[in-house]
């Protein structure tokens, strides 16, 4: 292979090897960065050597022969073509030089006869061949070799040798004797091998790949490998693998270390842990080379190909220089340089990110140092107010295994389980036993004690709960702020998930909300007051307009991810899914809840909630099963109830009643019974046995869930509107009039309800009417279902009911109107049931819906959405306010641009200004 840029070496060795031949012999000192051809440049020129007339005699230095004395000149000897005689006196020479090296010191000088030998019969061998000598990595040999080599190349003067001595130094190496002893010599030459320029990194790409890969990647891997080029090739192999930067480009840097100083060694290693070289000071008091070294070890790292001042060339580089640390020096290193940060006052982040990767003392790793858990702490805080939950997990669970003392460990756990809570809230389950033993012997305390109540009501371990709630509630009132915020929030908390155990804390302190002690905390007892607010007392519109502005308030990486999901279902339940699930998905698109999956889970699940209620099955459907995905279900532990249920609500109403069913038979905990996700499974579970036939079972169910909402006094539609579906199992059984006594009492008990709520519940009362009244009850039903806070399935069910019902009176043109917005609103949502069940009952055909370019005024689209859904001329006269003369005209434009020829073609022209009309008609 043609050596690349080499071309200036190769000539000079060429005329000094004429010189030698003419007895005039040379020396030459060839260095350069590690791997940078040194070696390829003297064995090249080993095998021209032949025809240049030079017998070619070479040895190799290496550090693990170091201890064999006379070892490289014993390979020259052992190369070189001599006489028996010549042999048998160089082989004694040497054997007496190791057997007197090993009787005395190793570093005492080499007995002078000996090197005089040694060197004569090499003297001898050129008088009758010229030679050429190559020692590679010279620095390495042995140091009576050294001595037979300076001795020689002294001489060399009038004799017939070329010496060549590859030395992998970088500028002037002062520790290396021999190679300053030897440039003294005035008929000593020196070769510095540089790396490859890009033109050169080009042309040797080209030799293996051609012209158009080396166009394509030589800009590229000249960056990646500073011109060196064993690099070079390394990457060239890579690409011939079908990699890139691949196995042997790491092995190749790994390679340059091996072949280098042990030096370059050590200050790589400091350099992949301190990640900078700015601070040299500090390399140097990590590694301990002392400063003239490690500014040298630095610029032959830089020189050689490996580094620049701003790092590894690449990625794969730092990999593999990482990876060949052994852990425990690697735990060391770490350690060492969290001591230099703490010492040198540098942030808490940086000492943290070495105590970090320096692992536990057991590990050799973490000192044990009085500033180390304060450090672990504050690192801990700043990353959860920065939204890295994961790092605050790491630092805390750091910060437990060097604690000592029994009460800061305890708090520690408390809050590890805080920052765990949005990467996974099941991880902390196996720490609870601990501190609840923390708690009964006094060392957990106030706010913290908060927490492992929330965690123990999470896994439903509501033994332990109730105990740790009845101590705080014998221990008085909170006298610190932290404290009395925390329990006012666990109060909110309790009543709208866990109202069984609200009494525990004792009676309700006086009106008013306790001073906070920070703005986070503020916000979330703002948002689990407004849930609480909402689930206690309906749609409430100052708890609404609360939420709103919590998380108008509220960044995308709030550390709290229970104020996002309050507030969240604040709206949800107060009849403003829209608005819920435009929320959900600012906040779901964030970065922080892709990187946190406690977080994305729980966002997950409320937005398949939002999603239900407004009648979107397939979304419902999608992020309820990604919620359960990406949590395992022993994670959710009482709340499974709520993305589960939403679920089999979702999948009931598709008709897929064997995936509906495969839910149900997911095991729940008993425990979460006693919960608010309790009653919204049995609520779902309900919905179920109403779809698929089981009317009394399902009744069951709703009774006992509104017996216990009863009781806890979240009686309120907006969670679930259990009497409305109680009426509808009444008309399954024949029962109109029990039927009737839920809605009335559902309307006296609740005035003000969603209008989903109301819009459902109209539908069911048309159910129990009588058929002339149906028809009315049915487009009111529709009118609410329709608007903005109304649910698409239900439009669907109502649209249905009212085909029916124009069946029923003979009015079929209008029967077919209604059915077949029944059938698109329904094929929308994916209502499959539905959709069957109305293709089984009438054939009739869809028409396509609008594309918006119908080229309809505003006043013609008012009059054909409220026609549309059957109102009659009159009716809709008197809702705008025109004469029915001016209805028809509209109408008869309206077929004429939408090319149909009758009322019954209208294609569904849903919400807009006809929306208020229908209402103010209707009420009317």
């Amino acid at each position: 292979m043609e050596l690349v840029e080499r071309e200036a070496p190769l000539a000079l060795l060429t005329a000094l090897a004429a010189q030698a031949r003419g007895g005039h012999g040379r020396a030459v000192l060839v260095s350069g960065p590690v791997a940078a051809g040194k070696s390829v440049l003297a064995h090249n020129f080993a095998d021209r050597a032949p025809g240049l007339g030079l017998l070619a005699l070479t040895a190799l230095g290496s550090e693990d022969e170091r201890h064999l004395p006379l070892g490289v000149m014993r390979q020259l000897v052992d190369g070189a073509p001599l006489d028996p005689g010549d042999r048998a006196r160089a082989v004694a020479l040497i054997e007496d030089g190791g057997r007197a090296a090993r009787q005395r010191d190793t570093a005492a000088p080499v007995d002078s006869g000996i090197v005089h030998g040694l060197c004569a019969v090499l003297l001898d061998l050129a008088e009758r061949r010229p030679l050429y000598l190559a020692v590679d990595d010279v620095e390495q040999a042995d140091p009576a070799s050294l001595i037979c080599l300076a001795y020689l190349a002294r001489r060399l003067n009038s004799a017939r040798v070329l010496a060549v001595f590859t030395h992998s130094g970088h500028g002037c190496d002062t520790d290396f004797r021999f190679g300053a002893d030897l440039l003294r010599q005035p008929h000593c030459h020196r070769v510095e091998v540089t790396q490859l320029s890009p033109a050169g990194v080009r042309r040797l790409i080209a030799q293996h790949l051609g012209e158009t890969v080396a166009d394509a990647r030589s800009a590229d891997w000249h960056a990646a490998s500073g011109g060196n080029p064993l690099l070079v090739e390394a990457l060239v192999r890579d690409h011939l693998g079908g990699d890139e930067a691949g196995p042997r480009y790491r092995e190749a840097v790994l390679s340059c270390l091996r072949r280098g100083r042990p030096d370059l060694a050590r200050a790589l290693s400091g350099y992949a842990v301190l990640g900078t070289l700015d601070d040299l000071e500090g390399l140097d008091a990590l590694t301990g080379l002392g400063p003239s070294r490690t500014t040298e070890a630095v610029h032959a790292l830089i020189a050689g190909g490996l580094l620049t001042m701003d790092g590894f060339r690449h990625d794969a580089a730092r990999e593999a220089v990482t990876g060949a640390i052994e852990a425990a020096d690697l735990a060391r290193l770490h350690a060492r340089a969290a001591v230099l940060a703490h010492e040198r006052g540098a942030g808490t982040g940086t000492i943290a990110d070495h105590l970090l990767r320096a692992g536990a003392p057991a590990d050799g790793g973490a000192p044990a140092e009085p500033w180390a858990l304060p450090a672990l702490e504050d690192a801990a805080g700043h990353a959860l107010r920065d939204g890295a939950a994961g790092r605050a997990v790491d630092c805390l669970r750091l910060a437990r295994l060097i604690c000592a003392d029994p009460d800061r460990r305890a708090r520690l756990t408390a809050a590890l389980i805080r920052a765990e809570w949005s990467v996974n809230p099941g991880v902390s389950g196996g720490r609870l036993g601990e501190l609840v033993e923390a708690h009964r012997t006094g060392r957990l305390r106030g706010a913290d004690a908060l927490t492992l109540v929330r965690a123990l009501l999470w896994h439903g371990r509501f033994d332990q709960a109730q105990e740790v709630l009845g101590r705080l509630a014998a221990s008085g009132r909170p006298t610190d702020p932290e404290t009395a915020t925390e329990l006012q929030i666990t109060r909110r908390r309790l009543r709208h998930s866990y109202p069984t155990f609200l009494a525990a804390l004792g009676p309700r302190p006086a009106a008013g909300r306790p001073p906070t002690h920070s703005v986070s905390a503020d916000r979330r007892l703002q948002a689990v007051s407004a849930l609480a607010a909402v689930l206690a007392e309906g749609p409430h519109p100052e708890a609404v307009g609360a939420a709103q502005r919590v998380l108008h308030g509220t960044r995308p990486d709030e550390p709290s991810t229970e104020t996002v999901e309050s507030a969240l279902l604040a709206l949800t339940y107060g009849g403003r899914a829209e608005r819920a699930s435009a929320w959900c998905d600012v906040f779901l698109d964030g970065a922080p809840a892709r990187r946190l999956p406690g977080r994305q889970a729980r966002l997950g699940a409320v937005r398949a909630e939002a999603a239900l209620r407004r009648g979107d099955l397939v979304d419902a459907r999608r992020y309820a099963s990604e919620a359960l995905a990406t949590l395992p279900a022993i994670s959710w532990g009482v709340t499974v109830g709520a993305p589960l249920s939403t679920l089999i609500l979702a999948t009931t109403a598709m008709g897929r009643y064997d995936e509906a069913q495969a839910h149900l038979d997911h095991r729940v905990p008993e425990a979460m019974a006693e919960t608010r996700y309790g009653m919204l499974y049995l609520h779902a579970r309900a919905r179920f046995g109403l779809a698929t036939g089981h009317l009394e079972m399902a009744l069951e169910d709703l009774r006992r869930c509104g017996a216990t909402l009863r009781r806890w006094g979240m009686d309120t539609p907006g969670l679930i509107p259990w009497r409305t579906d109680a009426a509808e199992v009444y008309l399954g059984l024949g029962r109109p009039d029990d039927a009737r006594r839920m809605l009335e009492e559902q309307a006296a008990l609740f005035p003000v309800t969603p209008n989903r709520v109301r819009g459902a519940a109209t539908r069911v009362l048309a159910g129990a009417g009588a058929p002339a009244h149906r028809p009315a009850l049915l487009r009111r039903a529709a009118e609410l279902l329709q608007s903005d806070d109304g649910d698409r399935y239900e439009l669907a069910l109502a649209f249905a009911d009212l085909a029916r019902a124009y069946r029923t009176l003979g009015e079929f043109r209008r029967a077919a109107a209604a059915e077949r917005r029944a059938v698109i609103v329904a094929a929308d949502c994916h209502a499959e049931a539905l959709v069957r069940g109305l293709a089984l009952e009438s054939p009739t055909a869809v028409p396509a819906r609008p594309d918006g370019g119908d080229g309809l005024t505003e006043a013609e689209r008012r009059v054909a959405a409220m026609a549309a859904v059957g109102c009659s001329n009159r009716e809709i006269a008197e809702g705008l306010h025109v004469t029915v003369s001016t209805v028809e005209q509209h109408l008869t434009r309206t077929y004429r641009k939408l090319r149909i020829s009758r009322r019954a073609d209208l294609p569904p022209l849903l919400g807009g200004p006809a929306l208020g009309d229908l209402t103010d008609a209707h009420r009317r």
